[in-house]
């Protein structure tokens, strides 16, 4: 998820110093080991925490809008996985989950712009986006059986880019119906029509 750069210094605080300047974060949002510790130079190899950048992202923003909310932060396999918990995530998962999708977008925002590679984060509270594909699915097939029986388009939204993806993807091999986004901005509709390769 990120490389390591060397740096070095008089001191072990002069080392971090430089790295926290170097890779334009906080000490706290680096991970470091010492190389090499001379009499008149110390030299580190460091790099960003992911972990550490997004849980001091988080805590603060949660602390800044007195939210009773704690992230647990663990590298996964192909992205960054937070689970949320606390007495306020209604604040996160009320309208369909859309405050959970806008800090996400948030998060990866925040991250990527400290990274060399792109690492993808997944925030989720308690199932909550397992729960809401499935109600999606249920939904997208609903709304191409009603377009198939009309003959005419169904329209769904306003949506995030998340559900609009549960959306096209539950509708992708129905060979019945064609999707499409439609509108400007983070939130856009969905159009399912018949299909017309029959």
């Amino acid at each position: 998820m990120t490389t390591s750069k060397s740096f070095h210094g008089a001191t072990l605080d002069d080392a971090l110093s430089a790295a926290s300047s170097g890779l334009n974060v906080r000490l706290e949002e680096l991970h470091y080991t010492v190389v090499d510790d001379g009499v008149d130079k110390v030299v580190v190899e460091a790099e960003v925490d992911p972990v550490a950048v997004l849980g001091l992202f988080l805590s603060e923003t949660f602390r800044a809008g007195m939210l009773d909310i704690t992230a647990h932060l663990v590298v996964g396999e192909d992205a960054l996985e937070g689970e949320l918990e606390g007495q306020d995530l209604r604040y996160f998962t009320s309208s369909g989950g859309k405050g959970l999708d806008a800090l996400q977008y948030l998060c990866n925002r925040v991250l990527n712009r400290r990274l060399t590679e792109h690492t993808p984060i997944h925030l989720d509270t308690d199932g909550f986006k397992e729960r809401r594909a499935q109600k999606l699915q249920e939904r997208a097939e609903g709304a191409a059986d009603e377009a198939v029986r009309r003959g005419a388009p169904v329209i769904l939204g306003p949506l995030t880019p998340a559900a609009r993806r549960e959306i096209h993807l539950a509708l992708a091999d129905d060979p019945g119906v064609e999707t499409e986004s439609d509108g400007d901005g983070f939130l856009k509709r969905i159009v399912i029509r018949p299909s017309r390769r029959r």
